[in-house]
């Protein structure tokens, strides 16, 4: 299996279990991608290492990447926003303070997909992606995709930016 084969088949696995998952933060995310990665790795005897904020051969750092042979296959931006039903003032269980106006700036969602085009134009990654999880549709409704992403819907009001190079 190929490590960008294998990275989408881990987030179409996120995509089926995620009302299994309760995130608070992206490294939340993060590390449930990271950790089914591994474990798919060890089940199937890939040779691919796994490592989040890597940046030994990327000129930024980036949340998770994939390497062979010392070599990054796979390089992932994601970005996490979650549900501004959650609010405490809300009845939630995430500070509204957190979410007001949002975690995220759509400023850093449109950064992180000219860092990937950036991984990959400059021969630093063979595929880059950015992963934007828009839990509740919060920017969903407020913004267009930018150029060569597209918004997926996950469900459950759960929306998906979706940007591979």
């Amino acid at each position: 299996m190929q490590p960008a084969d294998l990275f989408e088949n881990t987030l179409e696995w996120l995509k089926q279990h995620y009302s299994d998952y309760r995130f608070y933060a992206e490294r939340d995310v993060v590390w449930t991608v990271q950790t089914r990665l591994n474990g798919k790795i060890k089940e199937l005897n890939l040779p691919y290492l796994v490592f989040n904020n890597y940046k030994e051969e990327l000129p930024h750092w980036t949340d998770l990447a994939i390497l062979h042979k010392n070599a990054v296959e796979v390089a992932v931006e994601f970005k996490y926003e979650p549900s501004h039903d959650r609010r405490t003032d809300r009845g939630g269980d995430i500070l509204k303070g957190k979410l007001c106006p949002s975690a995220v700036e759509w400023k850093c969602v449109k950064k992180d997909i000219r860092r990937v085009q950036e991984y990959v134009d400059q021969g630093k990654s063979k595929t880059a992606y950015s992963v934007f999880i828009d839990e509740g549709g919060h920017f969903k409704r407020r913004n267009e995709p930018p150029k060569g992403s597209k918004w997926i819907d996950w469900g459950a009001k759960v929306w998906v930016l979706w940007y591979k190079k």
